[in-house]
């Protein structure tokens, strides 16, 4: 494919990658992802206002390429920073399809079996009860462990509260604990396996699940209304491994969940181990990153041949097969929600940090998507008219009562 570089000249709206003679057709297909028309752009400030959103963050995939970014607003109500393509927005769970996509790599290598009991792998903090030798990955990536969102009690032994396999349970606890899994696997940290694994070779080079050093200069606040986010203090915690792994004189592929832990009580001179919803890096929610390198993914999400996620033709027709149904428009599959509306199939994924609210849409068929990124506790309504605006479709997954990450 013939591609061309270069940037549209307006106030917050880029152009990347284009192909020649492409533009026309991005406004007239009738299916897949397209670029919102310059009317709904026109009316997007409007939007925010009514719903108390300061800033947002909009990154659109054409065959199988990143061909459009939007910015808008502010990454701080009080200081007033602009968002701008540097910006670094909070992924919440939009982080759990790239994880997805690791270890279905390491699956189709034949270093994980998606079909093993995961305690065969991990003993610590081993599943219990009854179905607890049953949990599998293939569980953990269509939310069917029986595992809560987030254990309520510190003290609590991870117990399935059904078969697994046999119905739809959120879980981002289960993304941790195979988080893991993959760790003792093998034998280097998620943030250094992420890096070497995903990250780098996509160039997205200002994301991780941990932290950066310049992401105090970039990261996106998040707002409950229009009020700067004061409840949340996972980016302190991130940033206080960031700096013990930092002065450590040890390589980031050592540091494990028993290594950051045993540094976390070491420095606290405590005996009592931080929670699973309170670990960084963290799969199910701490991914850091921005517009254009979550972009990336999606570009080669949505392209059947890429080289660098390397999944198989069967391993992606997996990740789009209906393992646990939500309802009659929604399921879930290996690391992905599915959507079927208008005879169409759409794969997605949400993210709710609180003050910060996220979605992902893919149409394979056409290999197109679209990612909205926002920092306000209202931005989940103005996701739904970008979406809707950037499809022609009212989208289910709008409908369905979903969990936090």
């Amino acid at each position: 494919m013939n591609r061309r570089a270069f940037l549209h000249n307006t106030a917050t709206s880029y152009l990347f990658f284009l192909p020649l003679g492409g533009f026309a057709s991005l406004t007239k297909d009738a299916i897949g992802v397209r670029l919102p028309s310059e009317a709904f752009l026109a009316k997007l400030p409007r939007l925010m206002e009514l719903a108390s959103l300061p800033g947002l963050g909009i990154g659109i995939v054409r065959r199988d390429l990143p061909v459009w970014q939007h910015y808008a607003g502010v990454a701080n109500a009080k200081t007033k920073t602009p968002i701008t393509p540097e910006s670094l927005f909070s992924g919440c769970s939009l982080g759990k399809p790239i994880f997805a996509c690791l270890v279905l790599k390491l699956a189709e290598e034949g270093r994980i079996d998606l079909n093993r009991s995961l305690n065969s792998y991990l003993q610590d903090d081993a599943l219990v009860g009854q179905f607890g030798d049953r949990v599998t990955a293939y569980d953990v990536l269509s939310h069917t462990t029986g595992l809560p969102n987030w254990r309520s009690e510190r003290d609590q032994k991870l117990i399935p509260s059904f078969e697994p396999g046999t119905q739809f349970e959120y879980s981002g606890e289960a993304f941790y604990h195979l988080q893991r899994v993959v760790e003792t696997i093998t034998g280097v940290g998620l943030e250094s396996l992420m890096q070497e694994r995903i990250f780098k070779p996509l160039g997205m080079n200002s994301t991780t699940y941990l932290w950066r050093a310049d992401a105090t200069e970039h990261i996106v606040t998040g707002h409950d209304g229009g009020d700067p986010y004061n409840r949340f203090d996972r980016f302190d915690r991130a940033k206080r491994i960031f700096d013990l792994i930092q002065t450590s004189g040890k390589p980031l592929s050592f540091w494990t969940h028993e290594q950051i832990t045993a540094a976390l009580m070491k420095e606290g001179n405590s005996k009592i181990a931080p929670t699973p919803h309170e670990m960084v890096p963290n799969v199910a929610f701490s991914l850091l990153t921005t517009v254009g390198n979550y972009t990336r993914f999606l570009a080669a999400f949505v392209d059947p041949h890429d080289p660098t996620l390397g999944l198989s033709s069967a391993t992606r027709a997996a990740m789009q097969k209906p393992l646990s149904n939500l309802n009659s428009a929604l399921s879930w599959g290996l690391g992905i929600g599915i959507e079927e509306t208008d005879g169409q199939t759409y794969l997605w994924q949400w993210g709710d940090n609180g003050g910060w609210k996220d979605f992902l849409l893919a149409h394979p068929s056409t290999r197109s998507a679209i990612v909205v990124f926002t920092n306000g506790s209202n931005g989940m309504h103005v996701n739904e008219r970008i979406i809707q605006a950037a499809t022609g479709v009212d989208h289910p997954a709008f409908l369905w009562n979903g969990l936090s990450s």
